[in-house]
Formats: structure tokens, sequence, C-alpha cells
């Protein structure tokens, strides 16, 4: 059971997402009429590590047997995707996968074709010029180190 908490207008939620790296690409996701990229993950669920769950969505959405590499950040995203009242807490691991499995275009939509969600991978000297949710990833992915440290951050998304 995916956890949301809901209460009147506000909402709470805990998404697990995953940074994986290809040839100076991550992988991204959007739905077909969004206009924002995101990391691919789902909402985490009661009883399941985090670590199980970034595994868990890329199997689903992708067909992908990933293995966790290490956690990269916590970021309490206030306003999250720009909708007041929405509180996501994130946890984002670094991901990898066998170089075989990757084999997939630049553009492409996952197996749950009911949901129309549209993978891409994008050049990370490309990330500056799109819509990324939570903004502060921006930074953080070129900012990727071999330092192991993990980063909390409180991202507060400014409402259009």
């Amino acid at each position: 059971m995916p956890i949301t908490l809901k209460k009147q207008n506000e909402e709470f939620l805990l998404r697990v997402a995953g940074v994986l790296i290809k040839e100076n690409k991550i992988l991204l996701h959007k739905t077909k009429k969004g206009n924002a990229w995101v990391l691919p993950g789902g909402r985490g669920e009661i009883n399941e590590e985090t670590g199980k769950t970034v595994i868990r969505e890329f199997a689903e959405e992708l067909g992908l047997n990933v293995k966790v590499v290490r956690l990269l950040w916590i970021i309490e995203n206030f306003n999250a995707y720009g909708e007041k009242n929405l509180h996501e807490y994130g946890v984002y691991y670094l991901v990898k996968a066998e170089e075989s499995e990757i084999t997939r275009p630049e553009e492409f939509i996952g197996l749950e074709k009911e949901i129309g969600i549209v993978y891409k991978w994008i050049e990370l000297q490309e990330l500056h010029n799109i819509n990324i949710y939570p903004r502060a990833l921006k930074q953080l992915i070129q900012d990727i180190s071999e330092d192991n440290a993990i980063k909390h951050i409180i991202n507060t998304e400014e409402l259009s």
C-alpha cells in the first residue's frame, strides 16, 4: 500500500527514485501530457525498505534489474511539482544496471502503457535547459561525487 497521507487540501507522500546514468546521459520520465521531467521511481510502501522500493519500481516500470549503489539524497520537497500543500519526502539512490539491459532508444514509453509514461535519456549538460522536479536536482545531479556523503535538502517549489 503506497505511503500517502491526505488531510483536507494537504497531502504528504513518500517517493523513492533512482539516478541511472550511462554515457553522460541520465534517464528521466514524464507523463505524455506533462511538461516536467522527474527521476524514475514511485511511492514507497508500508513495510518496504526504500532500497527495495527503487528496485521494484525500475522492474515494474522498465523491466530493468537495477542494483542500488548508494543513497544520495533525502529531499523534503514542499509545494512539490508546483502544487500547493503537496509535501513530498523523497529518497534518491544512485543505481546501476548491466549495460546489456539498458539498450533502449533515446525516448520510449515504459511498460505501464495505460499510464503513458515517456522515458528519455537526457545529456547531463542539458539538464539546465529542461523543466525538472524537484528543481534542486539540476545542481545535485551535476555534483554527484565519490565522497559517499548523503545530503539532506529542503526544497520549496515556487507556485505558478
